[in-house]
């Protein structure tokens, strides 16, 4: 951990004022239990053993077992002195349960202890270091030459390669006439007598940059933190400016000093430092390591801009321009038809509407905030932070993957085939061209002043830290600069005209997460997507990553393992996390990468050298990183799913610890070896290492329990819930029919007077257009969208009365699998559910170690 901060330094002294009590404590406690143990045995009669133990428990203020009320005993003890029928022997069992009940603070004062050293053991050995990529200027700074892999280095060279240079494929007049094509022809609005890109176009030019309060400098901080953009020592000042009020005061007049003069900007400084990270999915990325108030002011234009840009786009996206109709429109004359039949109810609850919604929230534009107060990390492969506002590009990377399975489902259930399409921009950040990004902007009606300040941004100066004091200094020609808000608006306003086109020309919408693409339809509706964004990334200087480009095209050929891949549509596979799709529209695991991850957690792992670090390690690797990239279960993923999921975690934990560097037979196993070999502790609860932290556990997490929760409720075979749906439409169908037939259903044929009889439509007719006019379908569709139901877990009542008195648990189902399985042998121990005296506990450092960044090896 740095110490450098004021801050840090308090907790350092806190929690070794904490350990120096707790030693003194324990001293004094076991003194005490000496003494009485040696009392007792001087005493004759059974009774007067168990005064001197009862005494010694109120002299102590120890707390009893539940099992034995103290009041209560003396009561009888006092009984004792006249009723005989008090046996001996009752009274030795009051003996031992308290003489027994006098190891319970022994226990707790020694896993204090074993805590306080390993959470001394993790000050002492952070969770980065120089080799893994921090970016502290005061360390040597020739590691580059001598640490990293080889992958680093290609990686760092082809970006070089890309950024240093200038993208010639780009041509703005070439531009130009392809958006002229596509935002010309948008239809004029009949309410404001203005075509949606005029509208667009105007909203852009009213752009206005507000001054920093200290208020919005305090989210732009916190902004700004739940990025990766800084070093972890820049990162601890600025966590300290936040809560300074006269800090805060002076740099808010600076930075709006900055904003008057913003026609003058530059960067400032020779050269912008830049670094080399490694990151969780294997990818090695460059970030600059920026001076604070160059940061804070960046972020606040960039928060401002993606803010404007979202609510100017939304507001396109409603301005009639946008498309979405279902694969089967229920077109005028189809609803005529059934109100012939007096089917002439608009119900808007159906997938057609559904899905309209879920594209505007989850997906349109998300990648740009909705508001100045929203965080989140565009990098980050975990679970959106609780502290954000914002779903993280995790929640709707996995949230896209029940939205294709349920829509595969959906689709060759309704249409019999489905066309899946996939691919990404190679090397989209930093491979952008600035002519292209300039170009766009002017198109929809950026003012020159900030087309200026663009460009300026864009050509950064840059060196890299690892090259040393005299490392080349190069200015960037091409791309965007990492972690930044205001690159996250440029990349968006660029890609914002590739869904326009894509919708326009099809009528349905290419799901984006940043620039990776994904479409699906009928086939036709497919191929034409895929010939619109070749055309897109051609006119834009963008080249397509082949190695993320795919398409599965599922039809009743593929069923019987017939080929059916269109030739209009792109080779290869379509992936999500470490999963593909087969032909038949099922997932299945992606054993290669598996094995690639099994020997990567084995190096991360095998470099931690603190045991608190390996937990976090494998907490974040294990049970967050791979988990998410199984995909989280859903109904439309259904039993097979999960199953496939618990046998990939069972290959892990064997794959993991076959490693001489790792031994055991599993996590617990290993971490037991760890404790004995570093600190000779061999005798120690299962619960100490699943518990959390807050009871004195290590916080590890399992990944089956997720699994196993869910397993019960999720569907065996997820296409039962369409049929379900239909069933109950069916039952709709035979009660309508019998009202046309009875004369009672209000109808064109029973308004006239001619006296034909007209047989009610089929039922084939009847959902002919079922995602346009069927709730019960609709609720299917999202209730194969959502999560299983959790088992249920019965508490025991020690249990259950326990949990509520000790705190650190949340009630989850998952604690309380955990409290089930390992709570009985804790309580047995430690006389309740907290191994520790938590005012001895160091909690708040082990708080402030698990916030820091993990910097991965390599």
């Amino acid at each position: 951990m740095e110490a450098s901060t004021a801050t840090a330094q308090s907790m350092q002294n806190i929690t070794t004022t904490k350990l120096a009590a707790l030693s003194a404590k324990q001293q004094t406690f076991e003194t005490a239990k000496q003494r009485i143990l040696e009392a007792v045995p001087s005493k004759e009669d059974p009774a007067s053993k168990v005064r001197v133990l009862l005494d010694a428990f109120a002299n102590l203020e120890l707390p009893t077992p539940s099992s034995l009320s103290t009041a209560n005993i003396r009561r009888f003890l006092e009984q004792s002195r006249h009723d005989t029928s008090i046996s001996s022997s009752r009274l030795q069992e009051w003996q031992f349960a308290l003489e027994k009940a006098l190891d319970v603070p022994s226990q707790k004062y020694e896993h204090a202890s074993l805590f306080g050293r390993l959470v001394m053991e993790w000050l002492g050995n952070p969770n980065h270091t120089p080799a893994s990529g921090a970016s502290d200027e005061s360390e040597p700074v020739d590691l580059f030459e001598h640490v990293g892999r080889k992958e680093m280095h290609d990686q760092r060279k082809e970006w070089e390669s890309i950024v240093f240079t200038k993208n010639t494929k780009a041509n703005s007049p070439t531009i130009e006439t392809y958006l002229e094509k596509i935002f010309g022809s948008t239809s004029r609005s009949k309410k404001l007598l203005k075509t949606p890109l005029e509208v667009l176009r105007e909203s852009m030019e009213s752009f206005r940059l507000d001054q920093f309060t200290t208020n919005n400098l305090k989210e732009a901080m916190k902004g700004i933190l739940v990025t990766d953009l800084l070093s972890e020592p820049k990162r601890k000042t600025l966590e300290d400016f936040q809560n300074n009020s006269l800090i805060l005061q002076e740099m808010t007049d600076v930075l709006n000093m900055q904003i008057d003069a913003l026609e003058t900007w530059t960067w400032g400084q020779e050269a912008v430092p830049v670094i080399v990270r490694r990151a969780l999915n294997g990818k090695y990325r460059v970030y600059a390591d920026e001076e604070l108030i160059q940061a804070i002011l960046l972020h606040h234009i960039g928060m401002t801009w993606a803010v404007h840009m979202k609510r100017s786009f939304t507001t396109f996206f409603h301005s009639g321009a946008w498309k979405q109709s279902s694969r089967k429109p229920l077109n005028a004359t189809a609803r005529r038809h059934r109100q012939d039949y007096g089917l002439d109810k608009q119900d808007q609850t159906n997938v057609r509407n559904e899905r309209r919604d879920r594209y505007q929230e989850n997906y349109f534009m998300v990648q740009l905030p909705n508001s100045y107060e929203t965080t989140s990390d565009e990098y980050d492969d975990m679970d959106e932070d609780e502290k954000s506002k914002m779903k993280s590009p995790m929640a709707i990377k996995k949230s896209l993957l029940h939205l294709i399975s349920t829509e595969t489902i959906i689709n060759t259930r309704l249409h019999g085939s489905f066309a899946i399409l996939q691919s990404d921009f190679k090397w989209f950040g930093p491979s952008l061209p600035q002519t292209t990004i300039l170009t766009v902007l002017r198109f929809l009606g950026v003012k020159p002043f900030w087309l200026t300040f663009f460009e300026k941004f864009l050509k950064a100066p840059l060196k890299f830290i690892q090259d040393g004091p005299d490392a080349e200094v190069q200015v960037r020609q091409c791309g965007v600069p990492i972690q930044h808000r205001l690159s996250d608006a440029l990349g968006e306003a660029v890609l914002f005209c590739l869904d326009f086109a894509v919708n326009k020309s099809t009528e349905c919408n290419l799901y984006r997460m940043h620039d990776d693409l994904w479409f699906w339809g009928s086939r036709s509706a497919a191929a034409e997507a895929w010939k619109i964004i070749k055309d897109f990334a051609e006119v834009m200087g963008l080249g397509l990553n082949e190695g993320k480009t795919g398409s599965v095209d599922i039809s009743e050929e593929a069923s019987t393992g017939k080929e059916s891949a269109s030739e209009y549509l792109p080779r290869g596979d379509i992936s999500w996390g470490f999963m593909t799709m087969e032909r038949t529209g099922k997932w299945a695991l992606d054993d290669k990468q598996v094995d690639g991850h099994i020997r990567e957690i084995q190096t991360q792992l095998s470099a931690c050298k603190s045991v608190f670090a390996w937990v976090q390690a494998w907490n974040m690797y294990v049970t967050r990183f791979l988990s998410n990239n199984f995909g989280e279960p859903a109904n439309c993923l259904g039993r097979p799913h999960v199953d496939m999921t618990i046998k990939a975690f069972e290959k892990i934990q064997k794959g993991v610890f076959a490693s001489d560097a790792l031994p055991g037979q599993d996590v617990l196993e290993h971490l037991r070896g760890k404790l004995n070999e570093r600190f000779g502790i061999t005798d120690i609860p299962d619960g100490f290492f699943y518990f959390p932290v807050e009871n004195g556990g290590l916080g590890l997490r399992n990944p089956f329990i997720p699994l196993l929760l869910v397993h019960k409720h999720s569907e065996k075979k997820p296409v039962d819930v369409i049929e379900r749906a239909f069933e109950l439409e069916e039952i709709d169908y035979n009660k309508t029919k019998k009202s046309f037939e009875d004369g009672t259903l209000r109808s064109r044929f029973h308004l006239t007077s001619e006296d034909v009889i007209h047989s009610f439509i089929s039922f084939e007719e009847y959902i002919a257009y079922a995602e346009e006019t069927s709730a019960h379908l609709q609720r299917a569709y999202t209730n194969l969208l959502d999560a299983p139901a959790k088992d249920s877990i019965e508490s025991t009542n020690a249990i259950a009365d326990e949990k509520w008195t000790s705190g650190g648990f949340d009630g989850e189902a998952y604690e309380d699998w955990v409290l089930e399985l390992y709570g009985g042998e804790v309580m047995r121990r430690y006389g309740g559910l907290a191994m520790g005296e938590k005012r001895l506990l160091p909690i708040g450092l082990v708080s402030m170690l698990k916030s820091e960044k993990i910097r991965w090896q390599g």
